[in-house]
């Protein structure tokens, strides 16, 4: 699997820590761009990853920048919680692909930290009838979806649903695996997904999964350090043209700049949330509306003691299907004994709707019906998130939907006039990953950059 969240071992809580000590200069300002103000050369709208390499690129570039988040708290979609003396990343927390994943050297060289491979854990399933699936068995449902895989790749269309190429009838086995290591993969149904991308557009993964213990806003905070940024500022909208640009939050704050890097999530934008003049070029429009906004929520379930096997995946083929169908041992990597849990697509729309007691009594039905003999506790702490109703993410990470190609993600990170765009889904080469994020981020600030001919 490609990404996951996980709980690791935390230090301090964050919420404690001063701008100053983390190395990064907040104003809450409700007026911005005033006389007083010296000369920006650009602004930065979103303080996750893209947006925090690409004001740390035109910073060391000798430029003035100013970061927008309309958040609280910076990391956007990677969000750590600190509590319980854990460091719980409730968004992103995987590194994929190490061999050419360039904040792999960037975590353990340049910062020192550790990481924990994830690649060769074990996992048991559960079926309906509560008997766990063999080794044959597995590699039977194995080798049929990398032979589905294989031949969408090879045969499949971008105006193709991947369900044109299921066959008429999937039998149990393989309907679940569909689930757990598609759907959940790239956070749609069969019938979003552009059959020639099964599981994700872009180069390959090379080199194997990794966890970062203490939690990714590590790196967070490291990218944020020496940048002005301004939180709880909500971009309502911006005013784009060659000679400079402008931007209006909801508070009636304005800010301009010679430039503009835009990086807040495909969700927002899809969602019409900030106010392009003049309005986009057509060839983004339609990127935007095509591109798929995938959705991968989480449980978090900390016990007195573990009663699941030391495996690490338990997957949970139940008689509702796709209802937390994966978890993962949580105990190895913060000492205490722990589990996290997937719903994902439309399942996971449906339980956001629950309330948070409903949900966790949904999440403790489904471990009871995979160990009936054990005595399963209530939780000691739970952590529970929704992203498909955060309104500054409104998902979890795009993927490739029908009737999208790789080539918009390219034409979504083309300059128009002084703004370009940043993200995940902006990335041909690893949209849906930390990586992509960041690489994003560091080719807007280049593009900014030769605008202004450096």
């Amino acid at each position: 699997m490609r990404r996951r969240v996980v709980v690791a071992r935390g230090l301090a809580a964050a919420s404690a820590l001063s701008a100053a000590a983390l190395g990064w200069r907040s104003r809450a300002s409700s007026q911005g761009g005033g006389a007083g103000d010296a000369p920006l050369d650009a602004l930065v709208i979103g303080a996750g990853l893209a947006g925090l390499a690409c004001a740390q690129r035109l910073r060391a570039a000798g430029r003035r920048v100013l970061v927008l988040e309309a958040r609280q708290r910076l990391g956007g979609r990677i969000w750590t919680e600190r509590s319980q003396g854990l460091a719980i990343d409730l968004g992103a927390s995987w590194l994929h692909g190490m061999a050419n994943n360039p904040l792999y050297p960037l975590l353990t060289r340049e910062l020192g930290l550790p990481v924990l491979p994830s690649d060769g854990l074990g996992q048991i399933t559960v079926g309906p009838d509560g008997r766990r699936w063999d080794g044959a068995r597995h590699e039977r449902a194995e080798a049929w979806l990398a032979a589905l895989v294989a031949r969408a790749e090879q045969q499949g269309e971008p105006d193709q649903p991947l369900s044109a190429l299921l066959p008429p009838r999937l039998s149990p086995d393989q309907r679940f695996t569909l689930i757990a290591d598609v759907e959940h993969e790239l956070g749609a149904a069969p019938g979003a997904i552009a059959a020639d991308a099964p599981l994700g557009d872009g180069q390959p993964l090379l080199g194997g999964d990794a966890l970062v213990p203490g939690g990714l806003d590590q790196l967070v905070r490291h990218l944020a350090q020496g940048l002005e940024i301004r939180l709880a500022q909500v971009v309502r909208q911006i005013h784009n043209s060659p000679q400079g640009v402008r931007v209006t939050t909801a508070s009636g704050a304005v800010y301009q700049a010679r430039g503009l890097c835009c990086s807040v999530p495909l969700g927002v934008l899809k969602a019409g949330s900030i106010r392009f003049e003049p309005p986009l070029p057509a060839a983004k429009q339609r990127a935007i509306e095509t591109l798929g906004m995938g959705l991968l929520d989480k449980i978090v379930l900390l016990f007195p003691e573990r009663f699941w096997d030391a495996r690490g995946w338990l997957r949970n083929d139940g008689p509702e299907p796709g209802l937390w169908s994966e978890w993962v041992d949580l105990t190895a990597l913060i000492g205490r004994p722990g589990l996290m849990g997937f719903n994902a697509a439309e399942v996971a729309r449906r339980v956001a709707r629950q309330s948070d007691g409903a949900i966790v009594s949904s999440a403790l039905a489904q471990l009871r019906r995979c160990y009936p003999n054990a005595v399963i506790p209530e939780p000691s702490a739970v952590r529970i998130t929704r992203w498909g109703d955060d309104p500054f993410a409104l998902g979890s990470y795009s993927f490739a939907a029908v009737g999208s190609t790789n080539a918009m993600r390219q034409e979504l990170g083309r300059r128009w006039q002084g703004m370009v765009l940043a993200g995940e889904a902006i990335s041909p080469a690893f949209p849906a990953t930390l990586q992509g994020a960041y690489l994003s981020g560091q080719h807007a600030a280049q593009s900014l950059l030769s605008l202004w001919g450096a």
